[in-house]
């Protein structure tokens, strides 16, 4: 009988300590395991997955709202005519605005390109270059240079696309360059949205 107690008070303490270690379920499926320092090339795989199944619930974790760029420039490649409308003063993304127009800011050839990009070797050399995707319907070759700057904590993606233009096969280029903030806990932020070419 002496050993008994000793016994329920052991079993008692362990259920306790289990219990009280337990994850709530209930965690959004939008938020994000803190890992370390390296989790940013984690939550680049979450972005890309985000972008490449069309999640736009899971994309928006990428992003804070109202998204306010440095310049209109995102404008332009959503929406040409609201750009024209808008002079010189920053118009706010809202949530809506972002799903009503993520394919036009994530294009396919960007969507295309993200696929390519090597994640191991952009977390080991902080580059990575992706080779040229054709697309002959539209005549267009688009390639994505990504680059991490560790000193100001940034990822940009720079999708350059090269279009035949006229029958003397003159090449029109043109960049989209999306800016990353990294946050100290390793996700990606999307910052700014800048217009090249």
């Amino acid at each position: 009988m002496s050993l008994l107690k000793p016994i329920l008070v052991c079993f008692s303490m362990m259920f306790y300590i289990a219990t009280s270690a337990q994850v709530p379920q209930d965690v959004p499926a939008t938020s994000f395991t803190q890992k370390d320092t390296s989790y940013w090339i984690y939550n680049f795989r979450q972005f890309r997955d985000a972008v490449y199944q069309n999640d736009i619930a899971k994309a928006k974790a990428f992003v804070d709202f109202p998204f306010v760029g440095e310049t209109n420039d995102i404008w332009y490649l959503l929406n040409a005519k609201v750009f024209e409308k808008m002079g010189d003063k920053i118009k706010p993304l809202t949530e809506a605005e972002f799903a009503r127009y993520f394919n036009s800011l994530f294009p396919k050839n960007f969507v295309k390109c993200l696929l390519k990009v090597k994640t191991d070797e952009l977390y080991r050399k902080g580059s990575y270059d992706t080779p040229f995707v054709e697309d002959s319907l539209a005549s267009e070759s688009s390639m994505m240079y990504t680059t991490l700057d560790k000193s100001d904590n940034t990822l940009e993606l720079n999708l350059s696309s090269m279009t035949a233009s006229n029958e003397d096969g003159d090449t029109a280029e043109f960049s989209i360059i999306y800016h990353f903030q990294i946050t100290r806990k390793g996700h990606i932020k999307l910052k700014s949205v800048g217009l090249a070419g």
